[in-house]
């Protein structure tokens, strides 16, 4: 299986700012264990740790739920592509339910800055969508890369419709069990859609 661009693309800048927020996340609790060195809060490798593993989950979270929409527009019948959604929400749910409870027991994790990366994403999601609104501009292509050229008009156009479809499909399944992280997965789908849509090039 070949992943689309918008896929690759989203899940780099996702990971970039989920990065970015456990470095801020780490360094909050460091600040705050020298303020305040007698509280509760504590400094140490089980903070960094957990903050990594966690934002390595949010992450792969984030890209498991892009290949489901990917392969989900390649379905005909609306029925089985709804089936497969569902199977992917409950095994990234399971999958970060498994998370949350090492985060809490493991004596190696700071169960707080574990969980805490995994609400990353969402807000990176939309931190890159009111960019995009107050700039009326799809995020910058990753590095190297140029918006398609004519000859990829066509593809890239299918590609979009694609996954709008793909969009359609992650609202409307995820809705129904869980409003809220289904409406973290849909910001994460339609991202990845306006990115696909944004590798269009400009035909007026």
């Amino acid at each position: 299986m070949k992943l689309q661009k918008a896929v690759r693309q989203e899940t780099v800048a996702v990971a970039a700012g989920t990065g970015i927020g456990c470095i801020a996340l780490i360094l909050l609790f460091l600040i705050v264990y020298l303020i305040f060195p007698q509280s509760a809060v504590r400094f140490d490798y089980r903070v960094v740790l957990g903050a990594l593993c966690g934002g390595a989950v949010a992450v792969a979270n984030f890209f498991l739920m892009a290949v489901t929409v990917q392969n989900v527009v390649n379905v005909e019948n609306r029925d089985d592509a709804l089936r497969m959604m569902r199977v992917s929400y409950r095994n990234r749910m399971l999958m970060r339910g498994i998370w949350i409870i090492v985060a809490i027991f493991a004596p190696c994790f700071h169960y707080a800055a574990g969980i805490i990366p995994l609400f990353i994403p969402s807000l990176v999601i939309k931190i890159r969508g009111i960019r995009m609104g107050i700039t009326g501009k799809p995020a910058q292509t990753a590095a190297g890369e140029e918006p398609g050229s004519s000859a990829n008009v066509d593809a890239d156009a299918a590609g979009a419709d694609d996954l709008s479809a793909g969009v359609d499909a992650a609202a409307g399944s995820e809705s129904a069990q869980s409003t809220e992280a289904a409406g973290a997965d849909a910001d994460a789908a339609a991202a990845v859609t306006e990115s696909a849509a944004g590798d269009l090039p400009d035909e007026t």
